[in-house]
């Protein structure tokens, strides 16, 4: 199982930390979310965590101690943390852009 995880670029203790964050941003949603939108949130939250983490703790020179709330923090805003990484990438890549020209 642990191949197939590392296959997948998955790190569980970033996983689990996005989760508990999803889980977490819970309270802060709508009560009327159905049982499936609240596994997404929390889902995504998990991957977001996963994926994101290092790419920020990279960009931030952050030890792994703080990894973790890190994880956590990008798994309770889940899909917010997924747009704002994505501004911040367009901005450094058109500011790299507008230096070449």
């Amino acid at each position: 199982m642990k191949k197939f995880f590392d296959l997948i670029g998955l790190e569980m203790i970033l996983f689990f930390a996005g989760i508990a964050g999803g889980i977490t941003s819970l309270t802060k949603k709508p009560k009327e979310m159905t049982r499936g939108q609240k596994i997404i949130t929390v889902l995504a939250g998990g991957f977001a965590a996963n994926y994101l983490t290092p790419l920020l703790g990279d960009w931030l020179d952050l030890t792994d101690k703080s990894l973790y709330g890190i994880a956590f923090l990008l798994g309770y805003s889940g899909l917010k943390s997924v747009e704002l990484f994505i501004q911040k990438l367009h901005t450094k890549l058109d500011d790299e852009q507008g230096k070449k020209n």
